[in-house]
């Protein structure tokens, strides 16, 4: 019985050697422990963290650069279709006259004839341009889509039910007009990955302007909803333009979302397209009524607070200066005293209170 004890307590006594050596490291290390902290702290300052944003936008334009690895596919049944006048005809039923073509050099296709008509804009591996696509709602609640192929070799596709898909190559423009009275409520769902802006610069020679929205960034979060926590955000006015692109090509910083519209017949006000962007960035750039525009980004505050690594590393320092401040509170309490002699006064005690 003499040996198990003086074993265990060989044994807590080494623990205690080992704790105390622990805690006298984590003493000798406080200093690097606080230059590390300092040296996270103004790299959260300076560097660009990117952040998760959201956008959603009522606009009467939008300009899309389509990334060019990514494939693109929208449905576009009720459509008329313009190419340039110097592709090969296809074989699509004419658009009506007078035509939806804004000139001679484009020739015009009816695809309201056509069910389940889609288009294809296949990708590319590379980080190359795709498609630029610029989206125009005019007076009478019409849409207009301007795809541009610029350097791009790989043409569009034309898909419709019961046929082969018709290459389209070269520049083309969709025309989606209101429908006419009696007719079916026109929906136009069309999904994007790349950059571009929403909106455009206020001027005189073009009434088309982002109506109103608002955009949010947010920060990474474990314990919020759907992994994200609000960090900042702000209302669109009228006439703002927002930058997807944060002056980067197509591919460098890609935004996804979508373009949404109704063609109604009598719309009750302007018609507008709805936007809705997510992306990453370290800041979102609004531009406002033709200015240099500012960047949506978290301040200074939120920086430190919502940065994951300053946050590890401020939760780990705290702790180990509070762990050490309870044991020195602990070992003045239990001064000249082990651990065997409280413990086998407190049972002598518990003996002559259960035995008087």
């Amino acid at each position: 019985m003499t040996g198990s004890a003086a074993g265990a307590g060989g044994f807590l006594s080494l623990l205690k050697e080992l704790w105390n050596l622990f805690l006298l490291l984590m003493r000798n290390l406080q200093p690097l422990l606080v230059i590390a902290m300092l040296i996270l702290v103004a790299w959260a300052l300076l560097s660009r963290q990117p952040w998760p944003f959201s956008i959603s936008a009522d606009t009467e334009h939008v300009t899309l650069d389509l990334a060019g690895d990514v494939e693109t596919n929208w449905r576009i049944d009720g459509a008329l279709l313009c190419l340039r006048a110097g592709v090969a005809d296809l074989a699509l039923p004419p658009a009506p006259q007078p035509g939806p073509c804004p000139g001679r050099r484009w020739r015009g296709y009816d695809l309201r004839q056509l069910s389940e008509v889609a288009l294809r804009l296949p990708g590319v591996p590379g980080n190359g341009p795709g498609y630029t696509a610029r989206l125009d709602v005019d007076g009478l609640g019409g849409l207009a889509i301007q795809l541009d192929a610029g350097a791009r070799g790989t043409p569009a596709q034309l898909f419709a039910e019961g046929g082969d898909p018709l290459a389209l190559p070269g520049d083309l423009l969709l025309v989606f007009p209101p429908p006419q009275p009696g007719q079916a409520l026109g929906r136009l769902l069309l999904p994007f990955s790349g950059t571009g802006s929403i909106g455009r610069d206020v001027a005189w020679h073009e009434p088309s302007l982002l109506r109103g929205g608002s955009v949010a960034v947010y920060t990474r979060s474990d314990e919020a909803a759907g992994g994200r926590d609000l960090v900042a955000s702000t209302d669109l006015l009228p006439g703002d333009r927002i930058d997807l692109s944060q002056g980067q090509p197509a591919g460098s910083a890609v935004a996804k979302g979508f373009v949404h519209y109704d063609l109604l017949p009598e719309p009750d006000g302007p018609p507008v397209m709805r936007v809705v962007a997510f992306g990453e960035a370290d800041s979102v750039r609004i531009v406002r009524y033709g200015d240099q525009g500012y960047g949506l980004s978290p301040g200074l505050v939120a920086r430190l607070t919502r940065h994951s690594a300053v946050a590890t590393w401020a939760v780990l320092l705290l702790s180990l200066l509070g762990l050490m401040a309870v044991y020195r509170e602990a070992s003045e309490i239990g001064e000249g005293h082990s651990l065997s002699e409280r413990a086998a006064a407190l049972a002598a005690r518990w003996r002559q209170r259960r035995d008087p």
